[in-house]
């Protein structure tokens, strides 16, 4: 694993075990809604998140401190399951933006710090006790701080790294990503091995899919690794007379219905069902999308069940870069396909249709006929008539109704941030 790991961030930017893992002021407005409910470095791309390839390196000894925004302290302290202690100032200490995803290893030496296009800190390596009063600050004060003590920086660019600016750029640098992490040649990948294929299953091009334990592939699945591999975590079920192009990643206990065509570049967390056609998306995990219809150059947050039919479209019939609201601003994303952001605890009806560029809030109940607004603030119901604000507690009580179903509770910590932003968008309304 920790082979996967320095494929995303190579070990000579990795030269102190003191790390410090931060978010800056470009995570709280260019990140939403899958920012609501976690911080940035558990945003899912490539194999996996930035938080999973942290895990893996405090197993080897690394010590990690967290700074997220200051409301997310306890999420995000809870997401990764344990506590942090500022490292020592006798020590060089790594920062790290919670936005990167990609640092490779380069022949070019580093500076002091790596900087994003906007001039944000990406990662910088300085003395502990340069740093030593920083140590109560929460990720955002963070940022700003080391921006006034670092001397001299270069753009990620230079050393061809990845870092995410603004959501899209998760699922549009997925495919990118996966190569990065699938590159090479494995017996095993990220705990599961090279696939026996019998049964009426085929492989069209290299051989490359890899299968975890206790997965089932049933008769009739065509896996198409001629642009990549394709990556199964454990005890997930493909069922027959499916498509699955690479390269792709399929999380643990995840469902592929009948029939399903996965055309690539996509990455499903844990717990997924999936069904239709997919193109180009990345779901958290915990997602529904049980039914036909197309959903193309997205990302899902968490709890997300999209209704039988639901469509989305991620081409302008112009062919024209897709523009997406951001800060309560269009953005030219300079991208041609972008399809859908949905926020976590979000459903939509039967036939549901989104049109190119569209963000939905967390805990939204979209359906009806038509294409609703291309923006849905969170906890909005409604469709192409209009939308209301429910009462906080319904959304509440849903969500922890559809967790229940699979094993998990809705926390305190979790219970805190939706109210705070439901409080926020009920202040707007007013």
């Amino acid at each position: 694993m920790l082979e996967v790991v320095h494929k995303y961030i190579a070990p000579q930017w990795l030269t102190s075990k003191r790390l410090v893992v931060f978010e800056d002021q470009f995570t709280a407005g260019h990140l939403f809604p899958l920012n609501v409910l976690r911080p940035s470095w558990e945003i899912r791309s490539g194999l996996g998140s930035l938080g999973q390839w942290l895990a893996e390196l405090r197993l080897a000894g690394y010590s990690v401190s967290l700074r997220p925004r200051s409301s997310l302290t306890l999420r995000s302290r809870e997401l990764a399951g344990f506590d942090d202690d500022w490292p020592s100032e006798q020590e060089p200490i790594v920062f790290l933006n919670g936005r990167v995803l990609h640092l490779p290893a380069t022949k070019t030496p580093l500076p002091e710090a790596v900087v994003d296009s906007f001039g944000q800190v990406l990662w910088a390596k300085l003395d502990g006790k340069t740093v030593s009063e920083l140590s109560g600050s929460s990720g955002t004060l963070l940022a700003e701080s080391l921006v006034k003590v670092i001397r001299a920086s270069a753009e990620i660019s230079t050393f061809g790294g990845e870092a995410a600016h603004f959501i899209w750029d998760y699922m549009a640098l997925n495919q990118k990503l996966l190569a990065v992490g699938m590159a090479g040649e494995y017996k095993e990948l990220m705990g599961s091995g090279n696939l026996e294929v019998s049964g009426g299953v085929q492989i069209v091009g290299t051989p490359m899919v890899f299968a975890g334990d206790g997965t089932v592939v049933m008769p009739g699945v065509v896996f198409d690794t001629t642009e990549g591999p394709v990556w199964i975590g454990r005890d997930t079920v493909i069922e027959p007379h499916c498509y699955l192009k690479g390269p792709l990643a399929l999380g643990d206990h995840c469902r592929v219905k009948a029939g399903a065509a996965i055309y690539g570049a996509s990455t499903f967390g844990p717990h997924c069902r999936i069904s239709g056609e997919i193109s180009a998306s990345v779901m958290q995990g915990y997602c529904n999308k049980q039914h036909s219809g197309f959903l193309g150059n997205s990302h899902l947050g968490e709890w997300v069940n999209l209704g039988a039919d639901t469509t989305v479209s991620n081409l302008r019939n112009d062919y024209g870069n897709v523009k997406v609201k951001v800060n309560q601003k269009l953005v030219d994303s300079g991208r041609q396909f972008v399809g859908l952001i949905c926020g976590d605890h979000t459903k939509t009806g039967i036939n549901t249709m989104f049109n190119t560029g569209s963000v939905v809030g967390i805990g939204c109940n979209v359906y009806g006929g038509g294409y609703p607004p291309r923006f849905i603030r969170s906890f909005s119901w409604g469709g192409s008539d209009g939308f209301h604000v429910e009462p906080f507690e319904r959304t509440a009580e849903s969500a922890r109704l559809v967790m229940s179903r699979r094993g998990r509770n809705l926390t305190e910590a979790e219970i805190e941030l939706m109210k705070e932003h439901y409080s926020n968008i009920v202040k707007q309304e007013n």
